[in-house]
């Protein structure tokens, strides 16, 4: 079945085997897709709590959600064989690799900028919540 990650998954492989080539492309691969699907969730539950607990989160609890995802990430990709079929199988989404690199763009572009405009989210949402 495909998958969107699976996709996203491919193209990162893709940009850190032939743009910025790396010793360890598998584990580089899940190491940022970690790194960046805790951006963005790490954003959501801070906004989350804001609204919902009027508390801003601390950075430990940061950490721990990138720990969390990269263990997800990494049992889901890695140690279940995934990422070499993956590779082999070179998933596109709608059958069209140009489709399949912009969303993969767009993927990149969203959770890289979820960590500068988080926190002036966060700013806002504290000074509407917690006055």
């Amino acid at each position: 079945m495909l998958s969107i990650m699976d996709t996203i998954y491919y193209y990162y492989f893709l940009f850190y085997t032939e743009i910025i080539p790396d010793d360890q492309p598998h584990e580089t691969t899940i190491f940022v897709l970690s790194f960046q699907e805790g951006f963005l969730f790490g954003v959501i539950l801070d906004v989350l709590s804001m609204i919902f607990f009027r508390y801003d989160l601390i950075f430990i609890l940061f950490a721990c959600v990138f720990i969390f995802i990269w263990s997800i990430n990494y049992f889901y990709f890695y140690r279940s064989g995934r990422c070499k079929q993956i590779v082999k199988d070179k998933p596109k989404i709608f059958g069209s690799h140009e489709i399949s690199k912009i969303i993969t763009i767009i993927f990149f572009a969203v959770t890289t900028s979820s960590l500068f405009w988080g926190p002036f989210l966060t700013k806002y949402l504290h000074d509407i919540y917690c006055k």
